[in-house]
């Protein structure tokens, strides 16, 4: 581990809760004895530094094939590789209020798996409307198309919803977009699904630049894209849309690159004032058919690893509050090769350490953001 990385204190591993669905025969159950106390169970509340996070009970169902209109396939929870997973989330030093939002569950049914970690700015209406109602649209696409596409669906009509205009009598005098046209939220989720032959799979997925990094045999993979305007394929594709070349959509302000000149971001949910409302106005740019001439997207990038082998690895989920953004005008924080030597270094304790361990370290080496990380221990 990095010098600079604190020691791991003692933590008492975080199992996701298991309860038998309201109907039909339960599915691998464990006995009552290894079930977690209440205590244990994750739930909404405080976090570190009165930090409102969030997690969901883990739910029993039967598992649902990829193919649609398939019957359902149980399986057993003994399978599902995740032992140990627990989030924590620190109000960033420069913030008055931390804006991030995180929530996972872990569960019989497909996804075995789902973390999703959202990083607001603007207020916290969309991070925390992502925390409450997002795996909502994973559940609806699941099953009806492949994985990969069941999950850019999803972030896509999640988008549309949030950016849908108030109704009633008042709507035209009200801004568009769930708690106005100013806010918004990066999105990252990482699912871990089994195929028809009993493969395990990760799908991680992301809008924005929070990331999901897998560790396993000391080395650290990114498998998630930072999504920001100063890359320069995400330049390009926002400046094709632009109808006025001699005034760039991407600008150089406060000491980094941003769409419009004040979003560091190329790709968010929510921002209605950065997206087109369909109404004379907008140029549409990839599957969604909304965005408008300044580019900004909620369209995910999609990566799928094969989890194989015997052993143990880290699955961390994370916002960029945690990495090191000094490059982009930021502050400091981990690269992922000290993520994957604090992982290392871990050893019988719990994910909750691991999880406090990496925030509190990022913050000591400069990151001022709010920072949240979920981090989940796969025995594979």
């Amino acid at each position: 581990m990095d010098a600079s990385l604190p020691a791991l204190g003692p933590s008492r591993p975080s199992p996701a809760p298991r309860r038998p669905p309201q109907a039909g025969p339960p599915v691998g159950i464990r006995p009552q004895s290894a079930l977690p106390s209440p205590s244990q169970q994750p739930r909404r509340g405080a976090t570190a530094a009165g930090r409102p996070g969030r997690s969901h009970p883990a739910r029993r169902a039967a598992r649902r094939d990829a193919a649609p209109g398939a019957a359902p396939v149980e399986t057993d929870a003994e399978r599902i590789p995740i032992s140990d997973i627990a989030g924590v989330s620190l109000r960033g030093t420069s913030r008055r209020v931390n804006e991030d939002r995180f929530d996972y569950r872990v569960w019989t049914a497909e996804p075995a798996a789902l973390i999703g970690c959202w990083d607001g700015h603007g207020g916290v209406a969309v991070s925390e409307w992502l925390a409450d109602k997002f795996e909502g649209y994973i559940d609806k696409f699941w099953g009806q198309f492949p994985p990969e596409a069941a999950v850019a669906k999803a972030y896509q009509a999640a988008d549309r919803k949030l950016l849908a205009p108030p109704s009633g009598f008042f709507a035209g005098m009200g801004e568009r977009g769930v708690g106005g046209s100013k806010c918004g939220s990066t999105g990252v989720t990482a699912a871990i699904y089994y195929t028809p032959d009993g493969g395990a799979r990760l799908l991680a997925a992301n809008a924005g630049d929070s990331r999901v990094v897998l560790v396993q045999g000391g080395t650290a993979r990114q498998l998630t894209t930072d999504h920001v305007p100063d890359k320069e394929g995400e330049r390009k594709r926002i400046e094709s849309t632009n109808p006025n070349p001699n005034m760039p959509l991407v600008r150089f302000v406060g000491d980094t690159w941003r769409v419009g000149g004040v979003l560091a971001l190329s790709r968010a949910f929510g921002d209605a004032y950065l997206k087109g409302s369909l109404q004379f106005e907008g140029i549409p740019a990839g599957d969604d058919n909304y965005s408008s001439g300044f580019g900004l997207l909620a369209e995910p990038d999609v990566s799928v690893t094969e989890l194989k082998g015997k052993g143990e690895g880290w699955l961390v989920v994370h916002t960029d509050g945690l990495n090191d953004t000094s490059s982009r005008g930021g502050g400091g924080g981990l690269s992922n090769d000290q993520i994957a030597a604090a992982c290392g270094e871990v050893g019988p304790q719990g994910a909750e350490a691991l999880a406090r361990a990496l925030a509190e370290s990022a913050q000591a080496q400069g990151s001022t953001d709010d920072v949240t990380v979920v981090c989940a221990r796969l025995d594979l």
